[in-house]
């Protein structure tokens, strides 16, 4: 009997993660299954779950005949960007809260938890002042830096806890050994904590990717455009090309994926980082 009871028990548990992971993939499937539809079809009564007549015309028509390609590379030139200062910021500010005694060490670290909070509407006004007046609207490298301002806060706080796991006796040795602290931190702390830090880069990157607000303030040109920005301009007063929306909305899904799929075993490893023990 103990055992027909735990099989029923792991079916049940098959089952709901089968149902769970249903629930998370249909509404990817949805926005492929409708990109794929003539405009005729994407509105039709009662909605088909497959397309009756598939077509890649959406796709070729964002891919050719808009500029679709152009704020693709925009959102990878300045994700990267933004990526790579995210780390190289967060990286020494989280060793140190790690491992750094300092007065209002718990006053500086709710700070940032509240400036993880701080809507960002309330920071364009600012930000828009003072890049307007240093002249520096309508670049990469400025739209990447106000992209730190969503992803910095919380990626010091998750580096701070993997670094937090790391033996202290490796510094100390490498310290006896004549190690500096720049020396501790890349030859130590960063090999040690590589699992959480391509963790942290990939949470940086998908924000980044995804943000939409700083975007459009300080990104009006297009030639800095992003593709979260530029999906808008399907839709109009009156009307709303929804199957280029939907097909756009593909294309910029597919860098995310990848980049899950590539680091996925380095993504699962970096929940058990903080368990190291000494």
């Amino acid at each position: 009997m103990k055992a027909k009871k735990v099989k029923i028990t792991t079916l049940l548990k098959y089952v709901l993660i089968t149902a769970f992971a249903l629930i998370e993939i249909f509404p990817f499937f949805w926005m492929i299954s409708c990109a794929l539809r003539p405009s005729n079809e994407l509105l039709s009564s009662p909605p088909r779950l497959l397309p009756e007549n598939p077509t890649l015309y959406s796709f070729i028509h964002v891919l050719t005949e808009t500029n679709i390609p152009r704020y693709f590379m925009n959102s990878v030139i300045i994700s990267l960007t933004a990526t790579l200062l995210c780390i190289v910021v967060a990286l020494p500010a989280a060793y140190s809260f790690a491992r750094h005694k300092f007065k209002s060490k718990a006053f500086w670290m709710m700070a940032i938890l509240v400036c993880n909070m701080v809507p960002q509407a309330s920071t364009l006004v600012p930000l828009y002042s003072a890049i307007n007046s240093l002249g520096l609207l309508n670049k990469h490298f400025t739209i990447s830096f106000t992209h730190l301002l969503c992803m910095l806060p919380f990626a010091i706080i998750m580096l701070r806890g993997f670094i937090t796991g790391v033996p202290k006796g490796l510094e100390e040795a490498a310290i006896i050994d004549g190690c500096g602290k720049v020396g501790v931190l890349t030859k130590i702390v960063l090999p040690v904590c590589a699992p959480g830090i391509f963790a942290t880069a990939m949470y940086a990157f998908m924000i980044s990717w995804e943000e939409f607000m700083y975007s459009l303030t300080f990104g009006t040109s297009e030639a800095v455009r992003t593709m979260s920005v530029g999906l808008q301009m399907f839709s109009s007063e009156y009307k709303v090309d929804w199957g280029s929306i939907l097909a756009s909305s593909v294309l910029m899904s597919i860098p995310i994926l990848i980049i899950f799929f590539l680091i996925q075993d380095t993504f699962i490893a970096s929940a058990t980082g903080g368990s190291i023990k000494e």
